[in-house]
């Protein structure tokens, strides 16, 4: 079943929906259901490293002398990379992270961390230790076996004793063994961070279909589940990217599995794929751009201009050739792909008149504004005339894409330029369908702007869509509950902004860049995602499915710990340690080669680089906490056993 077929129904049933999210003309809001908070803690990440290269610091760093530490691709279990620690020489020897840079005295906390050998190694054992400054070695986890095959996770219960600083610290048996760790987190439990009833589909909840940017590591375990009940389309969240097609040699891959897990999910489940992107300044091959001899083509030679129109016609070809080869025509009941960003990001951050305010990109040093002209038509050619279903009307809807359209819109802003360049497209007959708005927002902006935003389009003869979504609230992680609330209440009008513009005009879909915070490439801004890294829905997601916000946090205790970690005398059974320290080693790691960085400008909200930036990942099921570890807590059963399950 295509959800395009379903959406009117569903939309009729939905009108009501639309009438309690929106905020009518005459100013009165309809009252949302109230929600209740649980009584019990709640986990949350107060450190999460996955070692991709837009988190802003690493705080697992090297213990003892000689061990070095470096992200790697090569052997990761989050998507983008890992950390490899080698140069032991002891079996204290490892990697640590301060005690007191992220934990309260008397505070209960679970460590989690995963480890695996490289191959060829032969099997030990791990485990984790907390080395505290009065001279104790506490067992966190016990020593529990490790191997070249597979990731293992180490997960235990930790409470820091008062006046106690030191680090925690991973250790293997065998002293001179390499290995890596990955998603390594520090939980831990507060009140009144969210609505435990997340059970209310966002995809019923909501009058337009919901999108989500994923991975093929979000299309497994819990992540899929919390995919599968809430979003009835997908984004690849970089891999239909320019550089993914190719292999190392610029030959068109014969097999792209990221691309086709993303739409081999869709196909199953009737759900729908918009793809992103065909033609960007970013994360394109510059060989695209180049002679043989790696100089670059010029706009001052016809046969340049001609060479570079005729790559990324190709290009386009290809890709549209790929996903038809392998799901059948477009617009056919087997091939989920709906929509495709054919343009992304071309509109100057500046009014750069030198280039009418467009972006000075290689594709508009050589061919000028006319290569976007080329980009549609060439996309439209592909997508709804050659490999189109028979009898299919125009089954590819083609879009194109822009960042920061929600600050102002002037003649001379980002958004008027924008506007400006559609309708000099639209007057030439270029066969674009729709605008696409990336509302990558911060907390601290004014939410009206993102109306102003596509309103500004309403008197164009084109459909709309959000096609990257997140709110981060630009304080770091951990992020409080009070802000939790606020950013809750930021997304309430957002959403009812959405209802509003669907409402006039309907919009084409609403696409969240991410599933989860842990997930998210602006992770380490804010939590800016509407489910958290334990897949349970938050303040966000109670204002999406129309909960009401409360204007404070509702009160618990925390209670105390109820076990406590067993006590060694020694660093490890063998070998000795120097006493330990009060913080861990300063030294930092480099971060990965050639890797973008993903820090957001102040005051402005960037578009993704280096594939939406690396923490653009699914994350969702690295911090997911095992049950046993929970025993840290009264009543923690309790709140497990609330917990949502599919």
């Amino acid at each position: 079943m295509r959800i395009t077929t379903t959406r009117r129904a569903r939309r009729t049933r939905l009108l009501g929906a639309v009438a309690a999210a929106a905020v009518a003309t005459a100013g009165l809001t309809v009252g949302a259901v109230a929600v209740e908070t649980p009584a019990e803690p709640q986990p949350y990440a107060v450190s999460y490293s996955n070692f991709e290269s837009s988190q802003p610091d690493m705080p697992w760093t090297p213990r003892g002398d000689g061990v070095t530490t470096t992200t790697t691709n090569e052997v990761r279990r989050s998507p983008w990379n890992s950390l490899y620690v080698t140069g032991r020489t002891q079996a204290w020897h490892g990697v640590e992270i301060s005690i007191g840079d992220y934990m309260e005295a008397g505070q209960p906390y679970e460590v989690t961390a995963w480890v695996r050998l490289p191959d060829g190694t032969a099997p030990t054992r791990a485990k984790l230790t907390a080395a505290q400054s009065d001279g104790q070695y506490i067992e966190i986890t016990p020593l529990t076996a490790v191997n070249s095959d597979e990731w293992v996770q180490l997960t235990g219960s930790y409470s820091p004793p008062e006046g106690v600083d030191g680090t925690i610290y991973i250790e293997l048996e065998d002293p001179t063994a390499s290995f890596y760790v990955d998603d390594a987190a520090i939980t831990a439990f507060a009140c009144g961070r969210g609505p435990v009833d997340d059970s209310t589909s966002l995809i019923d909840a909501l009058p337009y279909p919901v999108g989500v940017a994923v991975t093929a590591n979000t299309l497994q375990g819990e992540s899929l589940e919390l995919l599968d009940r809430h979003f009835n389309q997908v984004t690849p969240e970089n891999f239909m990217k320019p550089e993914a097609w190719y292999n190392s040699d610029h030959s068109f891959v014969a097999e792209n599995a990221e691309a086709d897990a993303v739409m081999d999910w869709a196909q199953a489940n009737g759900g729908r794929v918009y793809g992103h992107v065909l033609v960007w300044h970013s994360q394109t091959p510059d060989w695209l751009f180049q002679h043989e001899d790696g100089t670059f083509l010029s706009a001052d030679s016809e046969a340049d201009r001609a060479e570079l129109r005729e790559r990324m016609r190709t290009h386009i070809n290809n890709v549209a050739k790929y996903l038809s080869d392998k799901y059948g025509r477009f617009g056919s009941d087997t091939n989920p792909l709906v929509a495709f960003d054919v343009v992304n990001e071309v509109i100057a951050d500046s009014p750069s008149p030198e280039t009418g305010g467009l972006r000075d990109s290689y594709w508009y040093q050589v061919l000028g504004e006319e290569f976007i002209d080329d980009a549609f038509i060439y996309a439209n050619e592909a997508f709804n005339t050659t490999y189109a279903a028979p009898g299919a009307e125009h089954p590819v809807t083609l879009f194109i894409n822009e960042y920061n359209t929600q600050y102002g819109t002037d003649a001379s802003s980002k958004t008027g330029r924008y506007h400006a360049l559609i309708e000099r497209l639209l007057a030439r007959g270029v066969p674009i369908d729709g605008v696409g708005h990336q509302f990558h927002a911060w907390l601290d902006d004014d939410v009206e702007g993102f109306g102003a935003a596509m309103s500004a389009f309403d008197d164009l003869p084109l459909v709309q869509a959000v096609t990257e979504l997140d709110v981060p609230t630009r304080t770091g992680t951990p992020v409080d509950t009070q802000t939790l609330l606020d950013q809750g209440r930021f997304y309430q009008r957002l959403f009812e902004i959405f209802a509003e513009q669907d409402a006039k005009r309907d919009l084409f879909s609403v696409t969240l860049w991410g599933l989860v915070d842990s997930g998210s490439w602006r992770f380490y801004e804010g939590d800016p995602l509407l489910f958290d890294p334990y897949y349970r829905g938050k303040w966000a997601y109670a204002a999406a499915v129309g909960q009401e916000i409360p204007a404070t946090p509702q009160e618990c205790t925390v209670p105390e710990p109820t076990q406590e970690p067993t006590s060694t005398a020694e660093p490890s059974a063998t070998a000795t340690e120097p006493a330990t320290s009060a913080a861990p080693s300063a030294a930092g790691l480099p971060s990965p080669s050639g890797a973008a960085s993903a820090t957001p400008v102040v005051g402005a909200a960037p578009s993704p680089k280096a594939g939406g930036g690396p923490l653009a990942r699914t994350g969702a099921e690295l911090l997911a906490l095992p049950a046993a570890a929970l025993l840290l807590l009264t009543g923690a059963t309790a709140l497990w056993a609330r917990r949502r399950t599919a």
